[in-house]
C-alpha cells in the first residue's frame, strides 16, 4: 500500500493543495466547507507530505511528529487551553517547518528527475503552491505576534477565517510579483516578509522551472 501510495505521491499532493486553496469556488455551502472540506484536505495534503519521504526514515518520522504537533495545536486552538496568540505564532512556525521539509523534497525529486513526465510537472506545479503556503505561514505568524503588520487585511473575531484568506491571498499575489496594492505591509519585519517571499516566487521559476524545462527539451531532442 504504501509503495502504491507514494507512486501517485505528486498527484495526490497537487489535488489536495487545490482542494484547499480552491476549494470554496465549489457549489458547496460554507458551512460545509469550512467544517468537512478545508479540515480534509490540509489532513490529506499533509499525509501526502509524508508520503513524499517515503525512502528517507528520519525525516519522515521528524515529519510525522510535526504533524501532530500541529494537529494537538489546532486542537488546543479550538479548546481555548492556551493563549490563542501563542497557540497562533506556534501553529504557524510549526507549519511553515512541515512545508519547507516538504517544499525542499519536491524541488529535490523534480531537480534529480530523469524522465520528465506528467508527475514530475505536477510536481513542479505543487513546489511552487507550496512556496505560497510558506509565505501564508509567514505572514500569520507576522500578524499574530504584531498584529497591524498588514494594512488592508480584514480583522473580524467574529470571523477569524476573513484574516486567513486574505493573507493567502497576499502570499500568493507577493509570490506571482502581481502587486495590486490593495494589500500592504506595513511594519519593517512584513516588509522583508513580502520581500523574501517574491525572491522565493523568482528563483523557483528563473532556475527550476528552467532546468525542467530544460530537460524536457533534451528529452524530446533525444526521441
Amino acid at each position: 500500500m504504501p509503495d502504491k501510495l507514494y507512486a501517485y505521491r505528486f498527484e495526490l499532493f497537487f489535488f489536495s493543495q487545490v482542494i484547499l486553496l480552491f476549494g470554496s469556488l465549489l457549489p458547496i455551502p460554507n458551512e460545509v466547507i469550512e467544517s468537512i472540506l478545508f479540515p480534509f484536505s490540509a489532513i490529506v495534503n499533509s499525509l501526502t507530505g509524508i508520503v513524499l519521504l517515503r525512502f528517507k526514515n528520519k525525516s519522515k518520522w521528524f515529519l510525522v511528529v510535526l504533524f501532530f504537533i500541529i494537529i494537538t495545536l489546532y486542537i488546543a486552538q479550538s479548546t481555548n487551553a492556551l493563549n490563542s496568540g501563542v497557540i497562533g505564532v506556534l501553529l504557524m512556525i510549526t507549519n511553515f517547518i512541515f512545508y519547507g521539509i516538504i517544499t525542499i523534497e519536491i524541488i529535490e525529486q523534480v531537480w534529480n528527475a530523469i524522465l520528465i513526465n506528467q508527475k514530475i510537472i505536477l510536481g513542479l506545479i505543487s513546489g511552487y503552491l507550496s512556496l505560497g503556503l510558506m509565505g501564508f505561514f509567514i505572514c500569520m505568524c507576522i500578524e499574530s505576534a504584531h498584529p497591524g503588520s498588514f494594512n488592508g487585511v480584514t480583522i473580524d473575531a467574529a470571523h477569524p477565517n476573513l484574516l486567513t484568506e486574505d493573507l493567502m491571498y497576499y502570499s500568493y499575489i507577493t509570490l506571482l510579483t502581481i502587486g495590486y496594492g490593495d494589500m500592504l505591509p506595513i511594519t519593517a519585519l512584513a516588509k522583508k516578509a513580502a520581500v523574501l517571499i517574491g525572491i522565493m516566487g523568482q528563483f523557483y521559476l528563473v532556475i527550476i522551472t528552467a532546468i525542467v524545462v530544460g530537460k524536457l527539451l533534451n528529452q524530446k531532442t533525444k526521441q
